[in-house]
């Protein structure tokens, strides 16, 4: 009978994951029979072009985010160097800043009436215009570096301690070492914080639409509202899809033939001697100035002028707005997270119809907006409900579940990983049916994991743009989409107050990630 109920729950669990994944099927079916008035224009005048520089924008920030990343995270686990600890998990703050609120506070600073700007060409002679797209590719890769900085720090630390101490026995020095050996047993941690900016890339669409750049989110948008073509939204949407299944199969493939490294033996820290004893830490307080301290000076001088108004009639319904979204779309998102971890845990741990819905994470929020706005316009048009779905909170909390499940799961996933079997036994021989053996035993047990998972769930709401814009009910403003509304604008002082809330609560999953690491 337990077995029976078992299944029974199990089949109800991946139907469950089967609704919720819908909206990226409708994206992969839809455009195959959905009505596009605007496809050819958009096929011959703009699809390329913003192909072309989605993929541009793509190579510059990944290139520059591991030129960032790669030889910060060797100097922090391998070598000892004055303000080394300082400096480790300084470089993780500028994670906290959504790249939207990056791109537009460089304006500030570095576009054609920036503040430095001025005073380069005023004492310099030269005045640089960050506002294109090299300089977009700058400013993501600034801040979305840490991705790549996080793992490869871990795997520089822990992951290969044995091989690097027995190459320096054997006389390889610095450099050698670290092409020779970390490199190649580092790339799978590189490759898959790679991925993560690569995805958040994608995703970008305040900065995008801000700095000019056409990118095939910022046509989504445009075939949307501006064209009010589905068709061709959806048709964009589909060829950006494909492009996140290129970019998954080639993080893949860098896992193939890798060597593994010796697990949980750190390396040891060799001092570093002559001018690299202070070259190195000088290098990495400038990344650390140009990412997060050039912002973060630019913002609060901003909040605490005196010619900055704030209009806290309009930031107030905001600050309560993103509050609103943030706690409920955590509390639907943990309740559908703990379903599916249950099923893994009493059932299948491979469940396939969950791991469709994981994937929500690796979908830009705008391609995600599509697809469940496609889906939502069925009931509508019919006359279902007794409300439209369109414009409507449920549907907002239901887009955000999808986009963020996986950020949901995976502190859960850890946690039951963390859990011995033989407690089910032990519950189960106490005559325990599975259901009640997760609530009375496991679930107990992960109040940490789900007070993270809750905690990383809710600021990504809280910074989420693309899906928020195009979802939102009217009217309905949080404080990313009024930062990005008063920054398009050109109100970018005024910006700053909803920008440094936005930051504010994006510190506490970065300083909880790093106490993280810091305990592994």
């Amino acid at each position: 009978m337990a077995v029976a109920a078992t299944r029974r729950a199990g089949r109800g669990i991946g139907l469950i994951a089967l609704l919720l994944a819908l909206p990226l099927v409708v994206v992969l079916t839809a455009p195959l029979h959905t009505a596009a008035p605007h496809w050819a224009h958009v096929l011959e005048h703009q699809l390329w072009d913003q192909l072309g520089e989605t993929l541009a924008l793509l190579g510059i920030t990944l290139a520059l985010s591991l030129l960032f990343a790669v030889p910060s995270a060797w100097l922090v686990a391998t070598r000892e160097f004055p303000g080394r600890r300082i400096l480790g998990w300084a470089l993780v703050l500028p994670l906290a800043m959504p790249t939207y609120i990056a791109a537009f506070l460089y304006a500030a600073l570095l576009g054609p009436t920036g503040v430095l700007s001025r005073w380069l060409g005023e004492h310099l002679g030269w005045r640089p215009d960050i506002m294109d797209l090299p300089g977009l590719g700058l400013v993501l890769a600034l801040v979305l570096y840490p991705y790549i900085y996080l793992p490869a720090r871990a795997a520089f630390r822990m992951g290969m301690g044995l091989e690097l101490d027995a190459a320096r026995t054997l006389g390889a020095r610095g450099l050698r070492r670290f092409g020779r050996v970390a490199l190649p047993l580092a790339r799978p941690a590189i490759a898959a914080g790679a991925l993560l900016v690569a995805m958040e890339t994608l995703n970008d669409y305040g900065a995008v639409k801000y700095y000019g750049i056409r990118t095939l989110t910022t046509g989504i948008f445009r075939s949307w509202s501006g064209l009010y073509d589905l068709g061709s939204a959806l048709r964009l949407s589909l060829v950006l899809l494909a492009l996140v299944g290129v970019l998954l199969g080639l993080e893949r493939l860098t896992r193939r033939d890798v060597r593994q490294g010796t697990a949980q033996v750190a390396a040891t820290r060799a001092p570093l001697t002559g001018p690299w004893r202070w070259l190195a830490p000088l290098l990495l307080v400038l990344l650390w100035t140009l990412a997060a301290g050039l912002p973060l000076g630019r913002m609060l001088a901003d909040v605490t002028s005196t010619t900055v108004t704030v209009s806290w009639k309009e930031l107030l319904p905001a600050i309560g707005h993103t509050g609103q979204v943030a706690v409920v779309a955590a509390v639907f998102t943990l309740g559908v997270a703990l379903l599916f971890a249950y099923r893994q845990r009493y059932g299948n741990p491979n469940d396939p119809a969950i791991r469709l819905a994981a994937l929500g994470y690796t979908v830009p929020g705008a391609v995600i907006a599509i697809g469940v706005m496609t889906l939502a316009g069925i009931p509508d048009r019919a006359g279902w409900l007794p409300f439209a779905l369109i414009g409507s909170l449920p549907l907002l909390t239901y887009a955000f579940a999808l986009r963020f499940l996986a950020v949901g799961l995976g502190p859960l996933e850890g946690g039951l990983r963390l859990q011995r079997p033989e407690l089910d036994q032990a519950a189960r021989t106490l005559g325990a049916r599975p259901f009640r053996a997760f609530l009375r035993v496991n679930l107990p047990l992960l109040r940490p994991a789900l007070l993270a998972a809750a905690t990383l769930v809710a600021i990504d709401v809280i910074k989420e743009l693309p899906l928020t814009l195009i979802l939102r009910p009217f009217n309905f403003d949080t404080l990313s989409t009024k930062a990005y509304e008063l920054a398009r604008i050109e109100q970018l002082r005024e910006a700053s107050w909803p920008a440094l809330l936005i930051v504010a609560a994006g510190l506490l999953p970065v300083l909880l990630l790093e106490r993280m690491a810091g305990r592994k």
